[in-house]
């Protein structure tokens, strides 16, 4: 008769080999079966020539790393209450994060990548977790895509000004609460209240010092990926300022925050949503809409330094998952 350990190992080790499978299948079909990445090649080799385009671009590769450490630390943060990582370990959660994300739609399932990178944490605890620092990424996102709107729209300024403030400030005063979301037990079958009180108590061991530090971070991190795309912008020659660049890039992830999209068509959703509030906006300052195609490009270089490639490496990163546990 086969052991329980053994079924265990099996099990274990066929999950992570369909795991790795499936995700060289969608980058393969994402990187080598898409006309959008062909007409980004012909647009690399058209615009990004000169020595000063190419330092650009090698640039914003570069920050990736910076990024994924920043959000390496979000996430250690984030475990406190239930786990206390070391920095490169949380580092090497977030790559196997992005690859468990490609599976889901809006990559919501990065948090699965994350949780089974743990040794003893609760993995419940750890999911239900995932949402204080999305909560703090999500108001950095609408915050700063509200303002943009400010200027985008240019109408009834007052109005959506005093509108912006009362959002950002109504977030704030949720996130440094955010021990209001055990009142959500409510929806919990009365018969699994008990079990799952612990769970919905996590919310409540989070200091106020804590919060504001998550959302520091968010923030942070939040300004080094829009600085990555300004900077590729910049390298296929698309004549905008820091200032007026940041506008369609903030309304851009406001958008792709609230439609939904799977892996497969991310970068034409993404590329589409860039295109269409770019051009508008080229039209505002008197720019040739032309170089919505160049926008669309330097949008699918952002995917495949952040996404792409974070995926790839945590491929390599999926056979220290662990599925199961001795206890």
């Amino acid at each position: 008769m086969i052991s329980k350990a053994k079924i265990r190992k099996f099990t274990e080790i066929s999950v992570k080999i369909v795991i790795v499978l499936l995700g060289v299948w969608i980058l393969y079909k994402k990187l080598f079966h898409n006309q959008n990445i062909t007409q980004l090649w012909t647009d690399l080799k058209s615009s990004v020539v000169t020595t000063n385009n190419i330092i650009l671009t090698l640039l914003a590769l570069l920050l990736v790393p910076v990024n994924i450490y920043l959000e390496g630390i979000k996430w250690k943060f984030q475990l406190k209450p239930i786990e206390n990582i070391s920095n490169w370990k949380s580092f090497l959660s977030i790559f196997t994060g992005i690859t468990a994300g490609m599976f889901f739609p809006n990559r919501m399932g990065n948090f699965l990548g994350r949780i089974f990178m743990l040794e003893k944490g609760d993995r419940i605890k750890a999911a239900m977790v995932t949402i204080v620092g999305g909560m703090g990424q999500m108001i950095a996102t609408v915050s700063i895509g509200l303002i943009a709107a400010i200027f985008f729209v240019k109408k009834h300024l007052v109005l959506l000004t005093i509108s912006v403030i009362l959002i950002v400030v109504l977030l704030l005063i949720m996130y440094f609460n955010i021990q209001f979301l055990k009142y959500f037990q409510f929806l919990i079958p009365k018969k699994f209240k008990e079990k799952t009180k612990e769970y919905f108590e996590i919310f409540s061991l989070y200091s106020k010092v804590e919060l504001l530090k998550i959302l520091a971070i968010s923030f942070l991190r939040y300004f080094i990926y829009t600085f990555q795309f300004v900077i590729l912008i910049w390298a296929f020659n698309i004549p905008l300022t820091y200032f007026k660049a940041m506008i369609p890039i903030s309304l851009t992830y406001i958008l792709m925050m609230i439609i939904p999209f799977i892996t497969i068509t991310e970068i034409a959703v993404r590329g589409s949503v860039s295109i269409l509030v770019f051009e508008k906006w080229l039209i505002i300052n008197n720019i040739s809409t032309s170089y919505g195609v160049m926008v669309f490009s330097a949008s699918s270089l952002l995917w495949i330094f952040n996404i792409a490639i974070p995926s790839i490496i945590g491929l390599f990163l999926t056979y220290r998952l662990k599925f199961f546990r001795k206890k």
